[in-house]
């Protein structure tokens, strides 16, 4: 996997071509699982098959990949208002809530997202960027901070997420996600 940003690759590598240029914001990235095979299966039934109830096992599997966390908050990426309307919950929050007592790191909610975005699942990994770039806006974050997501595909959520919250005050954003997109 790439050091940085958990990217599953062939070799392993110091900063895949997702967190060279431009840097990520975060200070580093990991998943439990790649995304394929039953880990997508099951990310898909929990995101799009309604399935709550899978937020705790996968969070159990998060904790139990990464280990012990030295963190201030745990916070989640906000869901759009489509997502929200088309699920009926966010995803990363449900995660974010079933992780953070495991990992001992109480969870807020510190950000929002400041406009509707084109869908992500469409776009390559320039045009991410530029449809998220200034989207999130974060409250008064803490110094050290744990940024939860579902799945992470080139890292461009993740970046803009911690970039609005190191820009309300934190100064470290590790990024957890269930499952990471990569090459292999």
């Amino acid at each position: 996997m790439c050091y940085r940003c958990g990217r599953p690759v062939k070799q392993p590598v110091a900063r895949c071509s997702d967190c060279r240029s431009p840097e990520p914001a975060f200070r580093v990235a990991r998943a439990a699982a790649a995304y394929r095979g039953v880990a997508r299966d099951a990310l898909m039934t929990f995101k799009l098959g309604g399935e709550r109830r899978a937020a705790r096992p996968m969070a159990a599997l998060i904790a139990q990949r990464v280990g012990p966390i030295d963190a201030n908050v745990t916070t989640f990426v906000p869901a759009s208002r489509s997502s929200m309307a088309e699920r009926g919950f966010n995803t990363a929050r449900e995660l974010a809530r079933a992780l953070a007592p495991l990992i001992r790191v109480p969870c807020a909610g510190l950000l929002q997202k400041t406009r509707e975005t084109s869908d992500q699942a469409s776009l390559g990994r320039a045009d991410r960027r530029s449809n998220l770039a200034g989207a999130f806006r974060a409250r008064a974050a803490a110094d050290r901070v744990v940024l939860v997501d579902d799945v992470m595909t080139t890292g461009a959520t993740a970046d803009g997420c911690a970039r609005a919250l190191q820009a309300a005050g934190a100064r470290e954003v590790m990024v957890l996600t269930f499952a990471r997109a990569g090459d292999l």
